[in-house]
């Protein structure tokens, strides 16, 4: 159990690590209004996604073999609520981050290299960037005090 436990953990810390890196880093860029790093960023971020994407089904994986082989009930409180969390951090990833990430890297590319245009900076700047991520973090924090608290245990 201690090998799998290590591996979800380590998978778990390895996806969030991709995924707030990349998000806050694009953001920052972004809000830059550097477009040429913009772009440069974007197309990295291309590569990172799949991968932050896998290993965090990965780390869900090693998290299932973790609870079937140290006898853990399945269908405990606190990980019913780690499932769910789970489900809503990828139900955003799909319904607003890659759609957003795609739109971002549409606006980049026909923007001017010395200057963002009108459609990018609207991106950029809408407040929804800023609640979805808000709320993005809130989950990743939740999901992961429920996996160390186990609460309701």
């Amino acid at each position: 159990m201690t090998f799998w436990k290590f591996l979800h953990i380590a998978s778990m810390f390895a996806a969030v690590s991709i995924f707030v890196g990349q998000g806050m880093l694009s953001g920052l860029v972004a809000r830059s209004g550097d477009v040429r790093a913009l772009r440069r960023v974007l197309a990295i971020e291309d590569r990172f996604g799949p991968v932050g994407g896998g290993i965090f089904l990965l780390g869900i994986v090693f998290g299932f073999i973790t609870a079937i082989s140290g006898d853990l009930d399945l269908t405990a409180t606190w990980l019913v609520i780690g499932y769910v969390l789970a489900a809503i951090i990828l139900l955003t990833a799909f319904a607003y981050h890659i759609p957003y990430a795609t739109k971002l890297k549409a606006a980049a590319e026909a923007s001017p290299d010395d200057q963002a245009s009108n459609e990018l900076r609207a991106l950029v700047e809408a407040p929804s960037g800023r609640w979805v991520n808000a709320f993005d973090g809130a989950v990743w924090l939740a999901l992961i005090y429920v996996m160390v608290a186990k609460p309701f245990s």
